[in-house]
């Protein structure tokens, strides 16, 4: 029929010798030739995979230094459940040097003054000592400046321990020992994280 395109394909004689094109991939639908559908695209990648930082060892000083701190909060809670269970005599004594302070107090003041300085010590010594050790587990990991903010911590950690067995003392004295033990522990558990090592774990060292 007129007007519809001549679809005859040229001969290889009438195409002029290294200038044959390549045969098109084509689907026939109908009179219209289709173009075949773009390939799906790869469903692998060739990117590699971020590699793991390496884990890193804490050396013997900041081991050391870890054993001494729990150490001290043993002897901490030692010292705070002894002072719980010896919580009657000791109300006694305060409210008997409260009253020797100010005779002129009522005993429901006392009473209350009482309970409200045994919960102050109390809270206050677990408090700090939470954050305290906070800072150590910081430490450990290799933070460097959770050494010296552990060493601000301590200052008033072991000044509170210290009003705490001043407040228990004149009881069976374990829990004001315990106290004092703990304190103790805090101080000596310092001095490892002075070491070479354990500075040279805190600027980024000692990997495994």
């Amino acid at each position: 029929m007129r007007g519809r395109a001549d679809a005859r394909a040229p001969s290889p004689a009438e195409v002029p010798e290294g200038h044959r094109p390549l045969p098109r991939r084509t689907v026939m639908t109908g009179n219209v030739a289709a173009q075949l559908p773009p390939p799906r695209p790869a469903v692998t990648s060739d990117i590699a995979l971020p590699i793991g930082r390496t884990p890193r060892v804490a050396p013997a000083s900041v081991r050391a230094a870890a054993g001494l701190w729990w150490t001290g909060c043993a002897a901490v809670v030692v010292g705070i459940v002894a002072a719980f269970l010896d919580r009657a005599a000791l109300e006694a004594r305060l409210s008997a040097t409260a009253t020797a302070d100010d005779p002129t107090a009522s005993a429901e003041l006392v009473a209350d003054g009482v309970r409200a300085t045994m919960a102050v010590v109390a809270g206050s010594v677990t408090v700090l000592v939470l954050v305290s050790t906070v800072f150590l587990l910081l430490v450990v990991r290799g933070r460097s400046w959770a050494r010296w903010a552990l060493l601000v911590a301590v200052l008033p950690t072991v000044l509170a321990l210290d009003i705490a067995q001043s407040v228990v003392a004149g009881g069976s004295d374990v829990d004001r020992w315990a106290l004092v033990a703990g304190a103790g522990a805090f101080v000596v558990a310092l001095l490892p994280l002075l070491a070479r090592s354990a500075r040279h774990f805190a600027r980024g060292g000692a990997r495994r």
